[in-house]
Order: structure tokens, then C-alpha cells, then sequence
């Protein structure tokens, strides 16, 4: 039998039991906006020190929003001590999750009756009752990327991130897990039927590649004047050393990049909407514009050059 995991009332203490029990977790502001987790990387704070994310020095690779979850217990307790009524934050792909959020407001419960109509009822799994009267169905990783929208009020989340009981919904409602209350660790796969169609049977043996090298023919987007291939790191790290008046201008440039890479598997869009998306607030961007101008990055020209 499944032994559940009891989750403290208290946001800091459940932050804790989280990551004791090897649950990656990061510090989420009301508005569902992540944190930047030390006072490096706080642009109003005196330490206050221009640097990439993977330079930060506050005690894990990168503390950069989503890039922070850890299950460094004394890290969580630090944090959490600084901001004791902060969200929490938990990666789906990094803790081997896969989401079904249902959004009642949106039409969820419509679309998922819908969704079972065609596919079949999908499998018992982890739930969790959020905030705002929705739910989330964790399932187990399928390991590769899945479609983001299952219909409407219904996402598909697998490369972005869920917020963990008992954090509180922008309505006042908090987040608890389904039964008694205590977190289940998922044990049950992804839907078959909800798998890319192209996942859906098994694929030939792949090719072994070394990691960094493409075929020739690819063509391979390169940082202005040459020199090696852009990251996820060099983009977020493009916009963290925009000046005053340039940031919009480098943040669009940026999900341009991320979306030409994305095309050619090359990165993880996912991946790095979210490193993106926390670059921009960590230099004073607003939520609605970033994401509206990561959305209009996707329908740009083919062929906009490299020049930043």
C-alpha cells in the first residue's frame, strides 16, 4: 500500500516536508510569478550584482525562479524564512510529473467530459483540489513533451510548473491534495491516449548523435558574429544584461531565438519560455507583456537575421 506523505498547514513547514521527501520545490509569488532567490539577484537590493544565473553564489547551480526548485532541505527553510508566505512552486518534468490542470472557470469540466467521451475514462491517479476549484490529475512523466491545451479549461502541463499545497489562490482558496489531505507520490503512466499520435507505438531505434553536433544540412542558429550555438542560458542571460530602455527589444529577440531553436529541436520550448519568462521579471518586465511578446515572437517572419 501507498504510504502517503502529511503536509504541514503552514507554508514553510510544508515547503519543508516537500523537499525531504525528494520533491523539487521554488519560492512562487500571489500572482504566480517566481521569485528571484537571493539578494544578487533582487534588483532592489544593495547586493545587488549583474551576473549570469549559473554564477549566482547563493547556494545552488542557478537561483533564478523556475531554475531554483531544489530539495535542499536548509536552502527551502532559508527561503521560506525569508518570505514565509510565499507560494510553492513544484517543476512537473523535474519531479517526473506529468499534469492534467482542469480550470472549471474556463470551461474544464465541460472540455474533460468531452475528452473522456473520446479517448475512454482515463486511469485513478494523484489529485489536487486548487485554489480556485480546479484540479489537477498528476500522473507519471511520459518523458518526452506533450500538446499544452486538451481542449478549453483543460492544460496539458509537463515542462512548466504546478503550485503545492496548502499555497494560496489568488481568490483566497487554498491548494490541498484529494482524501485525507496527504501527498501521494504518482505511480500511475501518463494516458496511452493521450500521447502524441506519433508517440503512440514504438519507434525505431535511434541513431546515436554526440550531443553537440546537428547534420549538416540543418541550418544552425549562431550568436551575432559567429561563435557557438545560443542556449537557454545565453538567451535568459541576453536579457539579464539588457540596459534600461533595450530589455523589451532583448527579451523579444530572445523568444525569437527560442522558437527558431525550438523548430529544429534544439532546445526545449518549455524550457525555455519559462527561463525567459522569470529573465523578464527579474528586470522589470510585466507578466502580460512578456508573455504577449513571446506569443508574437512565435508568428514572426522566417528570416529575421541574427542581430540583436
Amino acid at each position: 500500500m501507498t504510504v502517503g506523505i502529511s503536509i504541514p498547514a503552514e507554508l514553510p513547514a510544508a515547503a519543508e516536508a516537500y523537499a525531504e521527501a525528494g520533491i523539487k520545490v521554488f519560492r512562487v509569488r500571489r500572482n504566480k510569478t517566481p521569485y528571484a532567490n537571493c539578494p544578487r539577484c533582487d534588483r532592489q537590493s544593495s547586493l545587488y550584482i549583474k551576473h549570469r544565473p549559473d554564477d549566482c553564489r547563493c547556494g545552488v547551480p542557478t537561483c533564478h525562479g523556475f531554475y531554483a526548485a531544489t530539495t535542499n532541505v536548509d536552502l527551502v527553510r532559508r527561503w521560506w524564512k525569508e518570505e514565509p508566505d510565499a507560494n510553492i512552486g513544484g517543476p512537473c518534468k523535474l519531479n517526473g510529473w506529468a499534469v492534467i490542470d482542469i480550470d472549471p472557470r474556463n470551461g474544464g469540466r465541460e472540455s474533460y467530459q468531452a475528452l473522456e467521451e473520446r479517448v475512454g475514462v482515463l486511469p485513478g491517479t494523484t489529485l489536487q483540489i486548487t485554489g480556485g476549484d480546479g484540479l489537477h490529475m498528476i500522473y507519471r512523466s511520459p518523458g518526452f513533451d506533450l500538446p499544452g491545451l486538451g481542449g478549453p479549461g483543460i492544460d496539458f502541463k509537463h515542462n512548466g510548473y504546478i503550485l503545492l499545497a496548502p499555497s494560496v489562490h489568488s481568490s483566497g482558496g487554498r491548494y490541498q491534495w484529494a482524501g485525507n489531505g496527504e501527498f501521494l507520490a504518482p505511480e500511475t503512466d501518463w494516458p496511452a491516449s493521450l500521447l502524441p499520435r506519433k508517440q503512440r507505438r514504438p519507434a525505431p531505434p535511434a541513431r546515436t548523435i554526440p550531443r553537440h553536433r546537428f547534420p549538416a544540412q540543418e541550418r544552425r542558429p549562431q550568436r551575432p558574429g559567429g561563435g557557438r550555438m545560443w542556449t537557454v542560458e545565453d538567451l535568459v542571460q541576453h536579457i539579464m544584461d539588457a540596459h534600461e530602455g533595450t530589455r523589451n527589444n532583448a527579451f523579444y529577440f530572445a523568444a525569437c531565438r527560442a522558437h527558431e531553436l525550438a523548430e529544429q529541436d534544439l532546445i526545449d520550448l518549455g524550457e525555455a519560455e519559462m527561463g525567459l519568462l522569470s529573465a523578464a521579471s527579474a528586470v522589470g518586465l510585466t507578466d502580460s507583456e512578456a508573455h504577449a511578446s513571446f506569443d508574437s515572437a512565435s508568428t514572426r517572419p522566417g528570416d529575421r537575421g541574427w542581430v540583436a
